[in-house]
């Protein structure tokens, strides 16, 4: 779409989730989308992304949204964590890892090393398995030895299409390798773990162009997938935010990160904004317990099982989202009945409410205890849920229900959405804007 005097003023948003991956078109500053095409995937059996065939889808969905029309400039966003090795020709060394891989169960010897307290008030980032700062620290010394380039996976992707090699704010700020003090790659902890710093290109703002696409200008974006869904809002000053997909991150945006030793014995982050300032947030595992169950029962749609779920009574039975039991087990569904207390026969709707009420529970608790801070005396304003979890009104009523606060549903495609706004202001088709303050 053009605007005045011919003027394109529609981008490409890739968004890349851990399950599937969309291209969209954006027009702004309209900011109306169409997903042009979408892919589902998930790592191949020896842990890994099948990196090529996911290269090859985006190209495909690239050519489909020039096909529809003149574009003015494409921005690509993912997961966080993860990333790819580039050797001296820029060719991948080997496909990425997936972050689910079991390569970093024993993290808790490299955080004892480093020191829990020092690591946390270094980088503000909460400890996770699967940190890019532990998934390097086991990485393979010789396919390290024959790298060039450690590049996150939206920068990966960016440098598919121009050769270029990147940093981006937001999804460095996922690694656990981020000096908060310096905004840049923290030396002492890549020498740590036995990555040559140099080996991480300089961190750069979303809205940097990095190069053209058959003709069609690349911009960095919110390279990490929550820091463009969050920029999609206009979140304010006691607003909270619940990303739900795959993984539910609750939290609120905020100018300084919460260094505090109550935030560290929490567990929670804090994640670069694309627009500036910090995510303070929680992460808690989301829809991916349903999916992982939903093998076991045939692939019914997700929106069958939900519905099915809100027409049965709830017995009070919850489980922790937080337990790492259910970050890659072979079998979900015994994982959760186990966890649960229920035999493994139990009927899918049962299965599917124990899940939502558990991600209920987690939620209303980091809503009301530890993101009720520094407002102690009052609740936050009202909540905001946005990505494919906005789509459950189960959700979104049982979390006003247990919160007593005002949940409403924001958009699904939130994150592409935040994805082409961040282009818009690099081309000057959107107003700027900063994070909440």
């Amino acid at each position: 779409m053009t605007g005045g005097a011919g003027e394109v003023t529609t981008v490409v948003a890739v968004d890349f989730g851990a399950a599937s991956i969309r291209v969209c078109r954006v027009d702004l500053p309209s900011a109306r989308l169409e997903v042009v095409h979408r892919h589902a995937h998930q790592p191949t059996p020896d842990g890994r992304w099948d990196w090529d065939r996911l290269v090859d889808e985006m190209i495909r969905g690239l050519q489909l949204a020039r096909a529809a029309g003149p574009v003015a400039s494409i921005g690509i966003d993912t997961w966080g964590v993860d990333y790819g090795l580039l050797d001296a020709d820029g060719r991948l060394v080997a496909p990425p890892f997936s972050y689910r891989h079991p390569r970093t169960d024993g993290y808790r010897t490299i955080v004892d090393r480093l020191g829990e307290v020092a690591l946390y008030r270094t980088t503000g980032v909460q400890l996770q398995p699967f940190n890019t700062l532990f998934q390097l620290a086991v990485h393979d010394r010789a396919e390290l030895a024959r790298a060039r380039h450690v590049v996150l996976l939206p920068e990966l992707l960016a440098h598919h299409l121009t050769g270029e090699v990147h940093a981006e704010r937001t999804s460095a700020g996922t690694t656990a390798l981020v000096d908060l003090a310096t905004g840049d790659w923290s030396p002492a902890l890549l020498e740590a773990i036995g990555v040559d710093p140099m080996l991480l290109a300089p961190i750069e703002a979303a809205g940097t162009r990095v190069g053209t696409w058959e003709g069609v200008p690349v911009h960095l974006v919110g390279g990490h997938d929550t820091a463009s869904a969050v920029a999609a809002l206009d979140l304010g000053p006691r607003a909270a935010f619940v990303s739900a997909g795959t993984w539910m991150l609750v939290g609120r945006e905020q100018p300084a990160p919460e260094l505090a030793e109550w935030a560290r014995l929490a567990n929670f982050t804090n994640e670069a904004g694309a627009l500036g300032g910090i995510r303070f947030l929680k992460n808690l595992a989301g829809s991916w317990l349903i999916e992982g169950c939903r093998p076991a029962w045939g692939d019914p749609p997700i929106d069958d099982l939900l519905a099915a779920a809100a027409a049965v009574e709830h017995d009070g039975t919850i489980v922790d989202v937080t337990d790492t039991r259910f970050l890659h087990p072979d079998d979900m569904l015994g994982e959760v009945t186990r966890a649960a207390g229920l035999p493994r026969s139990t009927p899918p709707p049962v299965v599917v409410r124990t899940i939502v009420e558990s991600m209920v529970d987690a939620t209303a608790r980091v809503l009301l205890s530890s993101l009720s801070r520094p407002y102690p005396a009052q609740r936050r304003q009202n909540v905001e849920v946005i990505g494919g979890g906005a789509r459950s009104a189960l959700y979104r009523r049982r979390l006003a229900e247990q919160t007593g606060l005002p949940v409403a549903a924001g958009p699904v495609e939130a994150t592409a959405l935040g994805n082409a706004l961040v282009q818009g202001m690099a081309l000057g088709l959107t107003p700027e804007r900063t994070a909440t303050r």
